[in-house]
C-alpha cells in the first residue's frame, strides 16, 4: 500500500480550514490542521509533514513568515504561502525564505493540487542531489565537490558547490538572493562580503559550465538566481 503523502495546515479561518482539508483528503493526502502558528514548530517535528500549507495573515503571535523562518531552521520541508499579500515586498520575502510557493487567496482547489504536487516532486529529486547526478552534459558529485565531462574533472571550492546544489534543487525556479547568502555563509560575515563572493562564485559556474550552452544560469534583478537546462535536441 503506498503511504500518503503529508500536509500539515495552519489556518486560523475555520471555515476554509474545513473546506482545504475535506478536499485534500479526497485527494489522497493526509491533513493535520493547525489555527496557530506557535503549534505548527512541535507539530512539524512530530507530524512530519511531506508540505506545509501555511496562511501568511495569522492571527497569533507570529506570521506566517515568521513561523517558517523557525521551521527553516531545522528542516527544508516545502511550503505554500495562502495569502492576500502578493506586493513584490511580500513576495521577495517568502521567496528568502527558501523552497516556496505562492497562492492568492481566493484559489481553486484544482490549482492547489497542482501546487502541491510541483513541489512534491521536486522535493523527492533532493537527495539525488548530493549523489552524483547530471547536469546538462557534466556529472556533478556534491560531496566530491567535483564536476565531470569525459575525462576531464573540474574541482569546485566548498562554497561553489553549495551554491550549484541550491540552484539545482530549484532548478527552474527562482532562489533569492538572501537564501542563498544565508544558506552558505555565517552569520558572522558581513552582508557586502558575501554579496561580493556570491557574485564570484557565480561568475566562476558560469565559466566551469560554459562548455554546455544549455546551462544558464540567470541573474533575476533585485531577486535571485535561476538555473535552467535546456532539453537536448531530439
Amino acid at each position: 500500500m503506498t503511504e500518503k503523502n503529508k500536509i500539515l495546515l495552519i489556518e486560523d479561518d475555520a471555515n476554509l480550514a474545513f473546506m482545504l482539508t475535506d478536499g485534500l483528503e479526497s485527494e489522497g493526502f493526509t491533513v493535520l490542521h493547525l489555527s496557530e502558528g506557535e503549534k505548527a514548530l512541535q507539530a512539524q517535528v512530530d507530524f512530519q509533514p511531506d508540505i506545509i500549507l501555511l496562511d501568511v495573515n495569522l492571527k497569533g503571535v507570529m506570521n506566517g513568515f515568521e513561523v517558517s523562518k523557525k521551521i527553516r531552521q531545522g528542516s527544508q520541508v516545502p511550503v505554500i504561502f495562502t495569502t492576500s499579500r502578493t506586493q513584490i515586498e511580500d513576495v521577495q520575502e517568502g521567496f528568502g525564505i527558501g523552497h516556496v510557493d505562492y497562492l492568492k487567496k481566493p484559489f481553486g482547489m484544482r490549482e492547489l493540487i497542482l501546487r502541491i504536487n510541483e513541489l512534491l516532486s521536486r522535493s523527492s529529486n533532493q537527495k539525488a542531489v548530493s549523489q552524483a547526478c547530471h547536469i546538462g552534459n557534466f556529472l556533478f558529485s556534491a560531496s566530491e565537490h567535483l564536476l565531470q565531462v569525459g575525462n576531464e574533472k573540474i574541482h569546485l571550492q566548498k562554497n561553489e558547490c553549495a551554491v550549484l546544489v541550491l540552484l539545482l534543487k530549484n532548478q527552474g525556479q527562482v532562489v533569492h538572493k538572501n537564501c542563498i547568502l544565508e544558506s552558505v555563509w555565517n552569520e558572522d560575515t558581513d552582508v557586502k562580503t558575501k554579496e561580493a563572493s556570491l557574485h564570484n562564485i557565480l561568475s566562476s559556474l558560469r565559466h566551469k559550465l560554459s562548455t554546455d550552452n544549455r546551462i544558464h544560469i540567470e541573474t533575476i534583478p533585485k531577486i535571485g538566481y535561476k538555473l535552467t537546462i535546456e532539453e537536448p535536441d531530439v
